[in-house]
């Protein structure tokens, strides 16, 4: 059978790392049934990743963020320093704005959460595949909400004078009333 991916012949290899084998085993027989995917390996930490990269050559590795041993911060700069260029896809549990970030910035080409559904997260593989970045909508909602909320709060220290900044910093470093008046 064919692929349907825009200029794919074969099923896209994927290459699974996540600590938890059932989530491994799981995910590896639902995309497997695709077709459209062929899972040609999984581990379950960083290490077990780079021992294995030798005997199979993935399209796209999915990678969970917090991993034992290395995380996938670590585990994705290993890869680099090996010449592994196949693009990663965390599939993470926890979707905070830093964490988000810093997947991104180490090269990271897509982020899924682990409550999205199979479908997504086909959708997400096909992206990567093709050259695209893929950004799960829940994801992207926490990255444009916390942007917000940090230009919300540089907007309102900017509302302030400079000595209202002066009398917010002693009070913020436990000055009394009378002190804070003393000194100014």
């Amino acid at each position: 059978m064919q692929d349907t991916i825009i200029g794919k012949a074969h099923p896209v290899k994927l290459f699974l790392v996540d600590d938890h084998l059932v989530l491994r085993q799981a995910l590896s027989k639902a995309l497997n049934e695709e077709n459209r995917y062929e899972v040609v390996g999984h581990a379950g930490n960083g290490q077990e990743l780079l021992s294995q990269l030798t005997s199979c050559a993935p399209d796209v590795i999915v990678l969970d963020y917090a991993l034992p041993k290395s995380n996938c911060l670590e585990t994705m700069e290993a890869l680099k320093r090996v010449g592994c260029n196949a693009p990663v896809l965390i599939l993470s549990a926890v979707e905070n704005s830093g964490n988000i970030r810093a997947a991104l910035k180490a090269g990271a080409r897509g982020f899924v959460p682990k409550q999205a559904g199979l479908t997504e997260m086909e959708f997400a593989i096909d992206a990567i595949v093709n050259g695209g970045t893929y950004l799960s909508p829940s994801v992207t909602n926490r990255l444009m909400s916390a942007e917000a909320a940090q230009q919300e709060s540089v907007s309102a220290v900017s509302l302030l004078s400079q000595r209202e900044r002066e009398i917010m910093t002693y009070i913020a470093n436990g000055k009394r009333n009378r002190e804070i008046g003393a000194m100014l």
